[in-house]
């Protein structure tokens, strides 16, 4: 076995550095991707459920939903007049859907008493087993009768 010379061991102890340094570059290269990652996918899951869980089994402003889509939304709403009434939609798009199909969309159907109702006018509640959909009725007690029956 042959003896290494000194300019191969400094070319060895040389090699062994950049290898460390380029390890803890991947490191660190790897750890801000999963940081962006979770910053960008993740924590809006979580901050959704905690919203949810704070609104759940309880009256909602008819300003806090999207009266097309039925659902619980976080960020500003949009009214929209339609023959004297206010709905709230989300964004342009529901609004221009809500207008094309009022006849339809203005209406929903109490859980409890399965009356037809005008959206504008009920009782608006989040059901956290729906992922963020509202339910309506025509009263608060339609409600509580509802949500002793489950």
């Amino acid at each position: 076995m042959k003896k290494l010379t000194v300019v191969q061991k400094r070319k060895i102890r040389q090699d062994r550095w950049f290898d460390h340094l380029f390890f803890a570059g991947m490191i660190l290269f790897f750890s801000f991707a999963g940081w962006f990652a979770f910053n960008n996918y993740f924590r809006y899951d979580i901050y959704h459920e905690r919203v949810l869980a704070k609104y759940e089994n309880k009256q909602l402003e008819t300003g806090k939903t999207c009266m097309f889509r039925n659902e619980l939304k976080m960020g500003a709403t949009i009214p929209v007049l339609i023959e004297g009434e206010t709905f709230y939609v989300c964004c342009p798009r529901c609004a221009e859907n809500l207008k094309l199909n009022y006849t339809d969309s203005q209406f929903a159907v109490d859980q409890y008493s399965h009356h037809r109702i005008k959206k504008s006018k009920a009782f608006i509640v989040l059901n956290n087993n729906l992922n963020g959909k509202v339910r309506y009725f025509e009263s608060e007690e339609n409600f509580n009768h509802f949500k002793n029956q489950k």
